[in-house]
């Protein structure tokens, strides 16, 4: 068990601690920590991470082969604790009055909650748009990257961004314990290494995009642009959380209705408007919207209670897609120089793909038979309208966060059974990186 665990971590921690490699070997004083972070050195180990991913995933069978054949038995869950003991450790610092890099507790915990938006939109983005399946199953298309190890190396820069300029050590023993995760991944079978090695490095990149958000809201970053002189013209990218949506009812296999609830959505966002003064511009978005869904439960027990029937093999969760591209007006209005509000109306054309559904129909007398619904796409329009703040970062780039109202009427279609007549629609936040065309 040793020999593998020092193993994996000499294949970690070198990378981990590219990340500490500009504090010195003593402890720094405070006013280190409030200089301007130099960019491209925090880029080295997300980029350290990132190629050593592409090195390893051909090896990825035989990774986890050697531990099938060693530590086929290992299964403990330290892991899910570790994950997060670094950004406890920051918090309990904070809390006994340790000083940092952030004298207020709203910037640091500013800090951390945008670090954790990041990972958040990293884990369930990449998740289920490459949908690689896990080392123990072929069903489970969820594997890239490694949640846990993101978490617990997006954990880790926060303690080092925010105490590592006080003592080497914080940052060694944050990394220290993110690597412990990313080992226990993989020997718990849970991920290839290569899902490992790509989750440390978005962890790193998230927790450094995170501070970097904050030193922009709070004023570290200087720029010598404002809003106010400039036509504000812009293209995009956003992350996209929809904690609203629209149910799926009357699925009928057999005249029996089925019903599916929204639990959440999220997804990904291309956006760019041309402002020919500063405050009217004609632009257009293109989105991606994955909702997520799960049985009516208490409607399936009526249903089974009144035709003495009973549905079984359905699983927790379901996945739809909606798509739109839709052009339209934008509107804009600088409250000061760093700061500006807007709002838009857009139209276009939009569609959805639905999900399959596959399960089993028993009577009293146990007899039945099995049933499946196939997914089908279909289309419409679609239409979106809602509000958005952005923020000043550099004379070129701007952070936004928005609030959207979509709704279109691609309902969503299943191959045999009736039409669904319901819009669809989301409520949509969105927070995204903006590139200036000014």
């Amino acid at each position: 068990m040793g020999k593998i665990l020092s193993l994996l971590l000499f294949l970690f921690l070198p990378f981990s601690l590219l990340s500490a490699s500009e504090i010195d070997s003593t402890t720094i004083s405070i006013s280190k920590c409030q200089e301007k972070p130099v960019l491209w050195k925090k880029a080295i180990a997300p980029a350290s991470f990132f190629i050593g991913t592409s090195i390893i995933r051909p090896f990825d069978n035989n990774i986890r082969d050697f531990r099938n054949d060693h530590f086929p038995n290992y299964k403990y869950n330290y892991d899910n604790i570790l994950q997060v003991t670094p950004g406890i450790a920051a918090l309990a610092l904070r809390s006994f009055g340790v000083k940092g890099r952030h004298e207020k507790w709203h910037k640091m915990l500013t800090a951390m909650a945008f670090s954790t938006i990041t990972t958040t939109a990293f884990t369930e983005g990449f998740k289920n748009t490459i949908g690689r399946t896990r080392p123990y199953s072929h069903y489970q298309r969820n594997s890239f990257p490694s949640g846990h190890t993101m978490t617990a190396f997006t954990s880790a820069t926060i303690l080092h961004n925010e105490y590592g300029c006080v003592s080497p050590w914080y940052s060694i023993g944050g990394y220290s314990v993110a690597s412990i995760v990313g080992v226990s991944r993989i020997l718990n079978n849970r991920h290839w290494a290569s899902d490992v090695l790509a989750g440390a490095g978005f962890g790193i990149l998230s927790g450094n995009l995170g501070y970097l958000m904050a030193d922009c809201l709070f004023g570290k970053t200087e720029t010598d642009l404002s809003f106010k002189e400039m036509h504000p013209s812009f293209i995009g990218l956003n992350a996209n959380f929809s904690p609203r949506g629209n149910d799926i009812p009357n699925i009928q296999p057999d005249y029996r209705a089925i019903q599916f609830n929204h639990k959440y959505g999220y997804g990904y966002s291309i956006e760019g408007a041309y402002f020919p003064c500063k405050h009217v511009g004609i632009g257009a978005k293109t989105c991606l919207v994955y909702n997520i869904f799960e049985i009516d439960e208490e409607h399936l027990h009526l249903q089974e209670k009144s035709d003495e029937r009973r549905y079984i093999n359905f699983e927790s969760d379901y996945c739809s897609q909606s798509y739109g591209f839709m052009p339209g007006l934008y509107l804009t209005v600088p409250i000061s120089k760093r700061f500006l509000l807007g709002c838009k109306y857009l139209f276009g054309i939009g569609g959805t793909f639905s999900f399959n559904l596959d399960f089993d129909v028993k009577d009293k007398y146990d007899e039945g038979y099995h049933t499946k619904f196939y997914d089908e796409y279909n289309f419409g329009w679609s239409m979106e309208t809602g509000g958005f703040c952005k923020v000043l970062v550099t004379k070129d780039v701007a952070l936004s966060l928005s609030a959207d109202y979509n709704r279109s009427n691609a309902t969503y279609l299943f191959y045999q059974s009736d039409d669904i007549k319901k819009d669809n629609y989301n409520l949509i936040f969105a927070l995204g990186v903006n590139v200036l065309l000014d």
